[in-house]
């Protein structure tokens, strides 16, 4: 070996050493898990907040049955109409004109076959009567005839206080929206004739069962301003409520998608007074209960209501002010 090459080797292993010398001394020896410190166990504040249990659920909407309106007696050529797609129809509406001659709605569960006068009396009487919301008595007296007349008055209409089938036509109550106006303004019409079809309308709203609610709480559902009790059937049937959701953005999707139902807002009828505390602060029990660990290291029974974004939402057994964590370092179990 040349001289050069003998002092390369040399000074290589030599560097090699001292690497390894200052390697020893440099570097931290690694702890064995039976080594290494416990964390550190500390007291951090709860937090109050009134509970709500706010949350959506994929209601399955039902709707009416579609059917069609058939004309009650108008004859002549439709001169105009006010018929409109979506739109529910009311009592003393103007849904279509005949040779110049405007048709109110009637909207009532009895048919209206006949004209009605004063003295008339039947139950298509008493149909109108609920439609009008004057008392029921079967019979077509006074305060039937000063409701009719009003109802004409604000329609703009010949205000006889009779109800003749040419200038008023019958619509099935509950029916829902128009589906489809089905005559159009210069085409003839008869008793008979299909005028416009009804139905396909919110009839009610099923919630599916939610284990994650509490299950000796009441709740409510709310859309819009309505705000409805969960019925124990979890089935909504509430006019003002349908109507609310019936009127919203995601309801219109489901009708033309038909798929994943329609979301509902839930939430407590009664907010519940809950503290959020840590997940590390909890031990866990049985279902929803559990403790945790007070700053005098006291267990305190709790019951767990929901975690959310990283905070659990509990009721203790008695006020707490700071919790200890992790408190599975100081108990493996509640007592």
């Amino acid at each position: 070996m040349s001289e050069r090459l003998r002092w390369a080797a040399i000074v290589a292993i030599a560097a090699l050493a001292i690497g390894v010398l200052v390697g020893v001394f440099l570097v931290p020896p690694v702890l064995t898990p039976s080594a290494a410190p416990a964390p550190a166990t500390r007291l951090v504040p709860t937090t109050e907040r009134s509970f709500d249990d706010a949350h959506k659920l994929s209601a399955t909407p039902a709707l009416t049955d579609s059917r069609q309106v058939l004309a009650s007696g108008a004859s002549g050529l439709v001169s105009a109409s006010w018929c409109e797609v979506g739109a529910d129809v009311a009592t003393g509406a103007p849904l279509l004109s005949v040779n110049g001659v405007v048709v109110l709605a009637l909207v009532s569960d009895v048919p209206l076959w006949r004209d009605l006068t004063t003295g008339t009396a039947g139950p298509d009487v008493e149909g109108v009567q609920r439609a009008l919301g004057v008392p029921v008595t079967g019979k077509y007296d006074r305060a039937t005839v000063a409701a009719v007349i009003a109802l004409q008055k604000a329609a703009s209409v010949t205000a006889s206080g009779r109800l003749t089938l040419d200038r008023v036509q019958w619509v099935p109550a509950s029916a829902g929206p128009v589906a489809s106006c089905d005559v159009a303004v210069g085409t003839p019409v008869g008793p008979g004739q299909a005028l416009f079809t009804v139905g396909g309308g919110l009839a009610s709203l099923t919630l599916p069962a939610s284990s994650s609610e509490l299950p000796d709480r009441a709740y409510v559902a709310g859309a819009g301003d309505a705000v409805v009790p969960v019925p124990e059937d979890r089935t909504i049937t509430d006019p003002a409520f349908l109507a609310e959701v019936a009127s919203s953005y995601d309801f219109a999707v489901w009708k033309r998608e038909q798929a994943d139902g329609v979301p509902v807002q839930l939430r407590l009828a009664e907010p519940v007074d809950s503290l959020g505390v840590p997940p590390a602060a909890v031990v866990l029990a049985d279902g929803d209960s559990g403790c945790v660990l007070d700053a005098d290291r006291t267990p305190v029974p709790v019951r767990i209501l929901a975690s959310e974004l990283g905070t659990v939402y509990l009721v203790p057994e008695h006020p707490v002010a700071k919790v200890l964590i992790p408190a599975s370092e100081v108990i493996a179990a509640c007592p």
